[in-house]
């Protein structure tokens, strides 16, 4: 079973795996983020372009050159990756090598029409003079200088999902995991639309956690942390379009589980139980000693901090009013300290 910890962009989907810490038996990788599957120029993408809209054979050609460049991104050091990055990038080479039908030497039209005209300028003369007129009539045989490349040529390959599947194993094998035991896994899933992604693994499931639009757009607006730049946090009207606009198409899937971040603080028996039956999981046998809801209460209800902003505030709940959390309901919280950003977790796998 590969478990995901999905959600939005801080939307507290760490508290899964700081709850699952608490059993036995899952293997939790949570130190970065595994979006192999959904990143730009990932799976989701090479599937697209081979499989789905294959414009003649040049869109799978870009597909996997664009496929292999950022799976070189593994190696820039200071960043947290799955594996080391020259293992990754070998695996990467590997799995194309097994879906790619055909690689031969040519010219790309989109290498010559490209948006920088100085560098369109010599390709084309490359192409249309340098190597046919010149040095093709003296070598008296093809030439393949640039903008020659070699080509990758790939359309409907039958063996797609399952090595998809392999490549995805190869990695976990590669992070030390257990595939015969359950894996947690961080964000290998899109929280918008997790299931795009369950092709590429085996046994997917995902717990999508999300949180009110108020507390987000405080905790993120007021923040100091780097994280949380890749959405708008200094304007209230465009921070509405971003929250409404992602949880678009949001359809229901029995391997799927969606909860809020207040469903587990507030209702925390009843949301463990939901996640528990979910994921089958047996005995709680350290109840909160990784996600501790009186802790966690903190990072709730931050209209509270912030009663000079009462005009965005407004705003919020009039424009997202199917969002809101009913804290209405619960007039009895007490909080008991500052908000805190991301619980102490371990970087490597609990196994």
């Amino acid at each position: 079973m590969i478990i995901g910890s999905c959600g939005y962009g801080a939307t507290g989907s760490s508290v899964l795996t700081d709850l699952l810490s608490e059993y036995d038996g899952v293997q939790l990788y949570d130190s970065f983020e595994f979006v192999v599957a959904y990143r730009v120029d990932g799976l989701q993408d090479l599937e697209y372009h081979l499989m789905k809209q294959y414009a003649k054979c040049a869109s799978g050609d870009y597909a996997i050159k664009r496929f292999l460049d950022w799976t070189r991104c593994y190696k820039t050091p200071f960043i947290n990756k799955p594996c080391d990055g020259k293992i990754f990038e070998q695996l990467s080479k590997d799995y194309i090598e097994k879906i790619r039908q055909l690689e031969y030497k040519g010219v790309e039209t989109a290498d010559i029409l490209s948006g920088n005209v100085v560098k369109n300028i010599f390709a084309f003369a490359s192409k249309k003079v340098l190597m046919p007129k010149v040095i093709e009539r003296i070598l008296k045989k093809p030439s393949f200088i640039w903008p020659c490349r070699t080509l990758n040529y790939c359309i409907e390959p039958s063996n797609f999902y399952d090595e998809s599947k392999k490549y995805i194993n190869s990695i976990l094998r590669a992070m030390g995991a257990d595939l015969t035991k359950p894996i947690c896994l961080d964000q290998p899933f899109e929280g918008n639309c997790p299931e795009q992604s369950f092709p590429f693994f085996d046994d997917p499931y995902a717990v999508v956690i999300d949180r009110d639009p108020r507390d987000l757009y405080f905790d993120e607006k007021y923040t100091t942390s780097p994280d949380g730049k890749f959405f708008p946090r200094t304007n209230v009207q465009d921070f509405v379009v971003y929250y409404r606009n992602m949880r678009k198409h949001v359809s229901d899937n029995p391997r799927v589980l969606r909860i809020r971040f207040e469903e587990l603080i507030y209702e925390y028996d009843s949301s463990v139980k939901k996640i528990e039956d979910f994921l089958h999981l047996g005995e709680h046998k350290r109840p909160k000693t990784g996600f501790n809801p009186e802790r966690s209460i903190n990072n709730t209800q931050q209209i509270r901090l912030h009663p000079n902003d009462k005009a965005e505030i407004e705003y919020i709940e009039k424009e997202l009013p199917e969002f809101l959390f009913p804290f209405e309901k619960y007039p009895d919280v007490k909080f008991n300290g500052k908000p805190f950003y991301g619980a102490a977790r371990n970087a490597v796998a609990s196994k």
